[in-house]
């Protein structure tokens, strides 16, 4: 608008001719409305790519938003129920950025989240409420320097799902390496929903020696898939719980470390 406005309003010399003025009055005020009209589109254009990128830029905010927040309340470990509430606000803002357009949609909420190019993966627990999870990673944290200077590596937790063999593993990986997993038969029911009931669970001992206690599974449920993408899943499960999880391919996530 300022350079519309430096077109139409600019300071004219004055001529001795009226006719020559008018002549180049006219043919300036042509040139005027040729840039308005070029300006017109160019706005249009503008507002196109606009509609087009903001709702993707603030799902992209919101997904951020809420991976910050996962790591500043350490993965939940400790978690308030203030805390809870802030965290599924996040979720539902994300879920409410990527409904905002068909585009998102048709990827990360609701239509097919459950299908196995999407939900079969090795993903890294983020945050989590399920308090069997936290007590062992606040128990048995790992990350402190050990013999000989060595930094140790932290307690980690991860889920295995595999939607075709309709299998579904939790795992939580010790620092030292031993594990312990949470086997699982799993139904998808719908474009959200999976149910699970435990077939199994075994605790894995690599370190001082190798060992395997299996333990008996008790437990069935289901839990919803709100939000996925590429790279984030976040899922609410009949317990009440809400998990935050990232894809990672490395292989501990794939348990073939």
């Amino acid at each position: 608008h300022k350079h519309m406005a430096s077109l139409t309003a600019a300071p004219r010399a004055p001529h001795p001719s009226i006719l020559g003025h008018a002549g180049r009055g006219a043919r300036r005020e042509q040139r005027s409305a040729a840039s308005r009209s070029r300006l017109d589109v160019s706005a249009s254009s503008s507002a196109v790519n606009a509609d087009v990128s903001t709702p993707r830029s603030r799902c992209e905010d919101a997904k951020q938003d809420l991976l910050r927040l996962a790591m500043e309340q350490r993965r939940g470990i400790g978690h308030s129920a203030a805390e809870r509430d802030i965290m599924e606000a996040a979720v539902d803002a994300l879920v409410a950025a990527a409904a905002e357009t068909p585009r998102l949609t048709t990827y990360c909420t609701g239509v097919a989240n459950t299908l196995p190019t999407r939900l079969t993966a090795s993903w890294r627990l983020a945050w989590t409420s399920e308090r069997e999870t936290l007590f062992l990673l606040e128990k048995f944290p790992g990350g402190w320097g050990g013999e000989f200077g060595n930094t140790m590596k932290s307690t980690k937790a991860y889920q295995r799902i595999d939607v075709v063999e309709q299998s579904l593993a939790n795992a939580v990986v010790f620092c030292n390496g031993n594990e312990f997993v949470v086997d699982s038969v799993i139904r998808v029911e719908g474009p959200e929903r999976v149910t699970f009931k435990f077939t199994g669970a075994r605790l894995e001992l690599k370190k001082p020696f190798k060992f395997t206690l299996n333990l008996p599974p008790v437990g069935a449920g289901w839990f919803d898939n709100v939000y996925v993408d590429e790279t984030l899943r976040a899922a609410r499960d009949s317990r009440g719980d809400l998990l935050i999880v990232v894809r990672d391919e490395s292989l501990e996530a794939r348990g073939l470390a």
